[in-house]
């Protein structure tokens, strides 16, 4: 069932004018006061003219329009009003406009007829300003969306080797932590990330950050990943068993967000390992591992993260590795097996091939590899592989066919 990252509902309550005017009650008139109710009249009319030529804000005042009237208009200036005048969070965006990149006039955009019966209603320009911020694009996975974050050159490819090796991390660098894991490229920073943390517990863990070419650091200090990935927004995606999430830290400001802690209606325990898609779904892996001397929530599954941020148990068992295929049309998962995925992401039919081993890497040619405890594919060209653990061990070898990050 849909757990984490749900859109709010963020629905901006309409405020009904009170149309009453003065009339007569059942008795005859003056004629004072039908001078007065005359005047009344055109002052009312006065003002419904005004309101049908406004857009934010009064002019939605006027009544309860078809689509949200000008009640729409006044969110519309913070760029998250959406279909019905329904304004979205920051984050997630509202409900048909942020979050699908919709029109965003939507029924705004139409005044519609006042319910008071006060003015028929004018063109909802507020509407129209409700557009320009859903047509925006913010999604879940931030302002531009979900991108695809490499991309194999055309085959065919020759038959992959591993050429020259080179250990990394050993001049001038301590680790803190005896057992490294997961790693990944982020091209943006022309650098692998890595995990490095105690294997079995879910106190401490730091994520260690190589330069190619360069020096090792600690990047981020207990904050308990596993494995790590390439987000759908070029930022660094997380499995991580201290905080019981999947985690996506921002690659400039270090600032981190929870994608997802819970599955099928409880906690995740120590997610191990994951790989996005570029359409922003999110697939990983939930195991006990790290979960130490907690309670245990979820137990070990296979989850879909939507592009959303919706979570669903694609199956419940032990698991390890999770790795997409070059065309993002198979999802590869250790233990398990392999699911054919379709446009949006669902899994369909599963069958074999059925990796073994930890982690596993896939190259341009869809070859599944294991390397060391895990591995993955980096370097401009996508033709350097990182390989880590046992232990703190860490090298890069050069690798004849590219692979994914």
């Amino acid at each position: 069932m849909p757990e984490a990252g749900e859109a709010p509902d963020g629905l901006s309550p309409l405020s009904d004018m009170d149309s009453t005017a003065a009339g007569h009650r059942g008795h005859a008139m003056s004629s004072s006061s039908f001078s007065s109710f005359v005047a009344l009249s055109a002052l009312v009319a006065g003002l419904a003219a005004c309101s049908s030529d406004a857009g934010p804000g009064p002019g939605g005042a006027a009544g309860v329009s078809s689509g949200g009237g000008g009640s729409a208009g006044a969110a519309a200036t913070a760029g998250a009003t959406t279909t019905g005048g329904s304004s979205g969070s920051a984050t997630i965006g509202g409900s048909g406009g942020n979050v699908t990149g919709g029109s965003g006039a939507g029924a705004g955009g139409s005044a519609g007829s006042a319910t008071g019966g006060v003015t028929a209603g004018g063109a909802g320009g507020a509407g129209g300003a409700a557009g320009a911020g859903g047509a925006g694009g913010m999604s879940f996975w931030g302002p531009g969306g979900p991108k695809k974050q490499f991309t194999c050159p055309a085959g065919p490819f020759p038959a992959q080797s591993m050429g020259q090796q080179t250990n990394i991390c050993t001049t001038g660098f301590t680790y803190n932590y005896g057992y490294n894991e997961g790693p990944t490229w982020i091209a943006s920073q022309n650098a692998f990330f890595f995990s490095n943390f105690i294997q079995g517990s879910n106190l401490g863990g730091d994520i260690i950050k190589y330069t190619l070419g360069g020096a090792c650091e600690v990047w981020l200090h207990d904050v308990g990943c596993n494995g790590l990935g390439v987000s759908p927004s070029g930022n660094l995606l997380g499995a991580c068993q201290g905080p019981r999430a999947v985690m996506e830290y921002d690659v400039t400001t270090k600032m981190g967000r929870m994608v997802a802690t819970m599955a099928g209606g409880k906690m995740l325990d120590s997610p191990n390992d994951l790989i996005a898609r570029s359409d922003g779904n999110v697939y990983f892996s939930n195991t006990t591992y790290e979960l130490g001397n907690r309670p245990q929530g979820l137990g070990s599954a296979l989850v879909r993260i939507d592009p959303l941020g919706v979570t669903s148990v694609i199956q419940m068992g032990g698991l390890n590795g999770v790795a997409l295929s070059p065309d993002e049309t198979k999802l590869h998962v250790v233990q398990m097996g392999t699911w054919t995925l379709d446009a949006a992401g669902l899994p369909g039919q599963k069958g074999g091939p059925t990796p073994g081993g930890d982690g596993i890497a896939v190259d341009c040619a869809g070859n599944i590899t294991n390397n060391a405890t895990n591995s993955a594919y980096g370097g401009p060209d996508g033709k350097t592989l990182i390989m880590v653990g046992g232990g703190t061990n860490a090298k890069t070898a050069v690798m004849t066919v590219p692979g994914l990050p």
